[in-house]
């Protein structure tokens, strides 16, 4: 039997650790957010968040239109925020990162901190709020 392709021990190729990510080609840990990271998430983001919930929320077949659309118009926003959660400079990341990848970690980051059960939560909670209240607003006016 002939062998086509041969194997070279020359190009030993390290395992990747399965929660991490290669920005720029570097592997970053992908892990949860801390209350800390959140509180400073605020503070190097514009637009981000209200984007970031409209595509979640928005049907599943339009969802990548959607995260595209937010990735043009809130670019400095994700490198800014990709910066807090992974500790790599803003300017590294403009220099060596690409947009593939910037979105694989976004997708990963969301995944392993559960950001869709978190808005569910969140909307829960409103509900949850605005029927104790109307509850309340009821009860004082039968008094």
């Amino acid at each position: 039997m002939m062998q086509l392709f041969k194997r070279s021990d020359k190009a030993d190729i390290p395992a990747l650790d399965p929660s991490a990510i290669v920005l720029g080609g570097q592997a970053v840990k992908v892990r949860k957010v801390t209350i800390g990271q959140w509180r400073e998430l605020f503070t190097v983001v514009g637009t981000l968040p209200q984007m970031l919930v409209s595509v979640m929320t928005a049907p599943a077949e339009s969802r990548i239109s959607y995260m595209l659309a937010v990735m043009e118009s809130a670019i400095d926003d994700v490198v800014n925020v990709v910066a807090v959660l992974t500790g790599l400079e803003p300017a590294w990341i403009n220099e060596n990162v690409s947009p593939d990848e910037l979105m694989a970690y976004f997708v990963a980051v969301a995944r392993v901190n559960d950001f869709g059960g978190l808005l569910k939560n969140v909307q829960g909670a409103l509900k949850l709020t605005q029927t104790l209240n109307q509850a309340a607003e009821t009860a004082m006016s039968a008094e």
